[in-house]
């Protein structure tokens, strides 16, 4: 498999993405971003009046013991005690309002990252490189977003502090600064390196990482742990994700033990510029170029010039890998969906069932030359039930994703009662249409929310839920369990039971008739559900959707034979449709399906 290039992100974009991390925090919580930076205020002039009235003290002690003098020993004391506590509530003050931030921020980016995921075109799940940041994103930004912004608000911290301290002391040594700035650069550089290293597992293995969160949601859960045990395959799967890993982080250790001599070496060069800033001021003060004090002064605040470099250069340094996913993450959230509602879009107003219409449409996924449909020319009354059948690729949930209008038609038009679907607000047509997909959604919620959320823009309907419940055979299972409506449906919850494979289709396709939409499309609808079962079912759908509209993709011919036409695929193209009876009578390919199929139940 082919590997993206690992590039890091440029200065320009860091500074961008630092910007954009505040701006956000001032529009999710405005007081606590404006507390912080009282915070930081109060704790950058308590720090310096400290050093001031620390050398002053200093230097008043030295005299003490040479003279015996107490004046004004215990007034800078005071002053001195004052602005340490000061220093401290500048701390508490900075610490509460960064942890309000954090919670902030963690509802923030899961809630903003969840929701641009049901926004992205479904092709785009099927795209390399947006696959690639979603993988890269999922494994951590609940608390790497959280900390990017912890760290940026240290980094605006060590930035005031550095220019305040600085401030002060270049009225008296200006050269200092500089100086240890130019021996603190090698530790930047030689970090960021470090830090593009650890990022390296996620920027350059994305479809591996793909692969191990795969696996590792297989292990977690008891369904998947069925068939590892049943079949032996625990080790296998164990072994594989093992040697993932070796592969992963040798080549990140590699790289690591590569890098450890430029670490060695920024680490003893980190160390030369205070040091040489202090022989100088030591010089000075020998020499009696500068008093008592003011060398009391500019070591202390020598100390915490260096502290605020260390501080500005770690926190850089410690921002790089959420930098990292920050990038992505913007990425995702500024990918612009392709399928989305034109500026003229009409609504879709429709009391009645719509009539349908498949006019000349060709359509070819992306990435790929052979066409799916060339010419598709299929209409569908209001009220009619239509069934959908033909061997596996003859492009029946194709047809099905475009009238979905998860992909639009390379050419030809999707008509709904005569108005293209491309020119209709999408969730107005949605509003008119209930699905129940092969693979269907398991939510881990109680089985009336899980009938209910197919119509989660109202209000709960007691009535409609119990004849959902019935239409879907889902109303005896809800007899049984000793929870009744409020029964989760996950075996790991406290008032929670583990549905079959057939329960679960029930409960979904009592999903699909809470809805009471006018179209009703089920592809397989049941496949896991026993024969006894599915004939009710089908039954209650031939019965009590007599005015509405039902699109049923199956491979089962017994629970199509009832629809009003069936329509054959075969390699995209409709080779024949009637009913049952007179596609029987034609004995083509629905035919030779047909048989076949009653044969093998007849063996």
């Amino acid at each position: 498999m082919e590997e993206t290039k690992n590039k890091s992100i440029g200065f320009k974009r860091r500074i961008n993405l630092s910007v954009k991390m505040l701006k956000q925090a001032w529009r999710l919580r405005k007081r606590s971003l404006i507390t912080f930076f009282v915070g930081a205020f109060l704790e950058t002039g308590g720090s310096i009046s400290a050093i001031y009235a620390s050398a002053q003290l200093s230097a008043l002690l030295a005299k003490f013991a040479t003279t015996g003098s107490t004046v004004g020993i215990w007034y800078w004391f005071w002053v001195l005690l004052i602005t340490g506590l000061l220093t401290g509530l500048g701390f508490l003050t900075m610490s509460y309002a960064k942890r309000e931030l954090y919670f902030v921020f963690v509802r923030w980016s899961t809630n903003t990252f969840l929701k641009a995921l049901t926004e992205i075109d479904l092709p785009g799940f099927y795209d390399d490189t947006i696959r690639n940041q979603i993988n890269k994103v999922a494994g951590s930004y609940t608390w790497q977003m959280s900390n990017l912004s912890e760290a940026n608000l240290d980094l605006m911290y060590g930035l005031i502090r550095f220019v305040a301290i600085t401030a002060v002391v270049s009225q008296i040594t200006w050269w200092i600064v500089p100086l240890i700035a130019i021996f603190l650069v090698p530790t930047l550089i030689s970090d960021s390196k470090v830090a593009n290293l650890q990022w390296f597992v996620w920027d350059q293995k994305g479809d591996e990482r793909h692969t191990f969160w795969g696996l590792e949601y297989i292990i977690r859960h008891s369904k998947g742990q069925m068939e590892l045990r049943s079949s032996q395959a625990a080790k296998y799967v164990l072994n594989k994700i093992d040697t993932m890993n070796r592969i992963f982080y040798s080549e990140q250790e590699h790289r690591y033990k590569k890098a450890r001599p430029m670490l060695i070496g920024s680490q003893v060069l980190e160390n030369i510029g205070p040091a040489i800033a202090g022989i100088v001021v030591l010089k000075q003060f020998l020499t009696k170029a500068i008093s008592l004090e003011k060398y009391f002064f500019i070591t202390g605040a020598l100390i915490r010039i260096g502290g605020a470099l260390n501080n500005i250069f770690g926190t850089v340094t410690r921002m790089q890998e959420p930098l990292l996913l920050a990038d992505s993450y913007f990425k995702l959230l500024d990918e612009i969906p392709k399928v989305t509602d034109s500026p003229e879009a009409l609504t879709l107003v429709a009391k009645t069932t719509p009539k349908i219409k498949f006019e000349n449409v060709s359509f070819t996924y992306p990435h790929q030359t052979d066409p799916i449909f060339t010419n598709l020319n299929l209409e569908i009354l209001p009220g009619e039930h239509v069934a959908l059948v033909g061997e596996n690729g003859a492009g029946k949930s194709t047809l099905i994703k475009l009238l979905l209008r998860f992909y639009r038609p390379d050419s030809g038009r999707i008509l709904i009662n005569d108005q293209d679907l491309n020119e209709l607000t999408i969730e107005s047509w949605y509003s008119q249409i209930a699905t129940l997909f092969q693979s269907f959604n398991e939510y881990p919620l109680p089985i009336s929310e899980n009938i209910e959320i197919g119509r989660s823009d109202q209000k709960s309907n007691k009535k409609q839920l119990e004849q959902a419940a019935e239409f879907g055979g889902v109303d005896e299972l809800v007899k049984q369990y000793k929870h009744g409506w409020e029964t989760v449906l996950d075996s790991s919850f406290k008032k929670g039971v583990e549905p079959s494979g057939g329960q679960w289709q029930r409960v979904a396709l009592a999903r699909a008739f809470y809805r009471r939409a006018n179209v009703l499309i089920l592809d397989e609808p049941t496949s896991a559900i026993d024969a006894r079962a599915e004939y009710n079912i089908f039954n209650n759908i031939f019965d009590h959707y007599k005015n509405k509209s039902a699109i049923i993709v199956s491979h089962r011919f017994s629970t199509v034979r009832r629809a009003d036409r069936i329509v054959v695929l075969d390699e995209g193209k409709i080779v024949e449709q009637g009913s049952h009876q007179a596609l029987m009578k034609k004995g083509g390919l629905y035919h030779e399906l047909f048989t076949k199929q009653a044969e093998g139940y007849r063996d």
